[in-house]
């Protein structure tokens, strides 16, 4: 009995060994099953993260695209308005090439260049005041330029008036080439220079045994050269006009308006610029024509024909829509030269002179800003840069390459000139010195008639004024 009671225990014990041991067993498997499936589900869970980090970091993608693309589309706008007779063939100006190359540098700017002919009225003479353009006169005016094309006297009554931007340059570096206010800001590039030139017969003054004409010649060398080719029949082009008035009143030491650039009484009405005006009415330039009449009884046919030997006239813009700058003339007729007006001491080359001006309203003004120190950044090149502008700006596509000698005639000019006082607006579609007696101002034809003296130049100036 014992030993079966023995027996029993041993097979119990045994029976719970074997129970732990399977107990143990299948707890082993539970728990490697358990981090199989942990494993399995970090593994899943990573997965499933690596693919949302996927997801995010292509919407990100895509969105940041979305956000960056409306910009390479959406193009920065600059509009400039420039004044040139020869609008036809804008791609030959050297400055919209200029203008051109910058946008080619900044693919995301897109420039509009405006061509027009001139600024309101095209018969108006442009010694007379306008208040074109009307854009920048009108308090209510939406859309303005950026950038415009304006004569030195439009851009200092413009900006008094608070439309026109001083731009922020050195102009110490730019010196010669800006256009500044009376208190020192600057208002504008010089896009433009147009000088006045004597122009001689080199045969005729050669036949007659005078020498070539020099800008330091004074009153006395011209006159006599001047006597000596009318004792010889030939004529001489001076024309009256409130441009040869200011540089013949230098010529006596005189001139028409005071250092602020805006007093003309004791200055327009000096006996010295009385002087100067009856002396320009001696030479006998006769410019009045009736409308419709040939134009080659006019300047510059009478100089390239031989009719007249020695002018004295602007180098562009005579003559629109034909014969309308020095380098047509003297290809012309190769007698035909050029030199610099007479200045002897104190004489002066008042020029017909547009400069690019920043327009108070404009809505991109870093932009414009930019264009215009690219414009000006090659000072060795910027005066023939001018030139050159000025040149395209008048005439139509040249029979022969532009003469450098007579380019650099016209470089010295443009460095020794100054603004015209009484260049109001710029007008390409209207003669300089008009054939119409209605654009002249009457004191002047007075005085020119020998009807008028000091009396007439006081009536000028209230006309100024007005």
């Amino acid at each position: 009995m014992r030993d079966t009671i023995d027996m029993l225990k041993r097979y119990a014990a045994q029976s719970e060994e074997f129970s732990i041991l399977a107990l143990v067993s299948v707890g082993n498997e539970i728990q490697a099953f358990l981090q199989r499936v942990v494993m399995m589900r970090q593994c899943f869970v990573g997965i499933l993260l690596f693919i949302v980090i996927l997801i995010s970091g292509c919407t990100s993608l895509n969105a940041q695209k979305d956000i960056l693309q409306p910009a390479d589309d959406e193009k920065q706008l600059l509009t400039i308005q420039l004044i040139s007779w020869n609008t036809i063939l804008p791609k030959e100006h050297l400055l919209a090439h200029k203008i051109e190359l910058f946008q080619q540098e900044h693919p995301n700017v897109e420039i509009k260049i405006d061509w027009h002919q001139g600024y309101g009225n095209g018969r108006k003479a442009s010694w007379f005041k306008t208040t074109d353009p009307s854009y920048l006169y009108d308090d209510d005016a939406q859309k303005t330029p950026d950038i415009v094309e304006l004569v030195p006297n439009q851009v200092k009554d413009l900006y008094r008036l608070g439309r026109i931007e001083p731009l922020n340059m050195n102009e110490s570096v730019l010196d010669e080439y800006v256009v500044t206010s009376n208190d020192g800001y600057v208002l504008g590039i010089k896009s433009k220079v147009n000088p006045l030139l004597l122009y001689y017969n080199k045969e005729i003054f050669e036949s007659l045994g005078i020498d070539p004409p020099s800008e330091q010649w004074g009153i006395s060398e011209l006159n006599k050269a001047i006597g000596i080719l009318k004792a010889a029949g030939y004529e001489v082009y001076i024309p009256l006009s409130p441009y040869t008035l200011e540089w013949a009143a230098s010529l006596f030491g005189s001139r028409i308006v005071g250092a602020d650039g805006t007093t003309f009484t004791g200055y327009l009405d000096s006996e010295e610029t009385l002087k100067a005006a009856r002396w320009i009415s001696s030479i006998g330039t006769k410019i009045e024509f009736p409308e419709g009449s040939n134009t080659e009884n006019m300047f510059p046919y009478i100089l390239m024909e031989g009719k007249t030997a020695l002018a004295i006239e602007y180098a562009y813009g005579f003559l629109p829509s034909s014969v309308n700058s020095y380098e047509e003339i003297a290809q012309r007729n190769e007698q035909v030269h050029i030199a610099g007006v007479p200045r002897g001491e104190n004489g002066i080359n008042p020029a017909q002179i547009s400069a690019l001006s920043l327009t108070s309203r404009s809505k991109s003004k870093d932009l414009a800003m930019q264009l215009l120190r690219y414009l000006t950044k090659d000072r060795s090149t910027l005066n023939s840069n001018i030139a050159t502008h000025t040149l395209n700006a008048f005439m139509k596509e040249l029979n022969m390459p532009v003469s450098e000698e007579r380019k650099s005639t016209i470089l010295e000019e443009m460095k020794r000139s100054v603004p015209a006082t009484l260049y109001m607006h710029e007008n390409t579609r209207a003669v300089i010195h008009t054939y119409y007696k209605t654009a002249i101002p009457n004191p002047l034809i007075a005085i020119r008639d020998g009807q008028g003296g000091i009396d007439q130049l006081k009536q000028y100036i209230v006309q100024l004024q007005q």
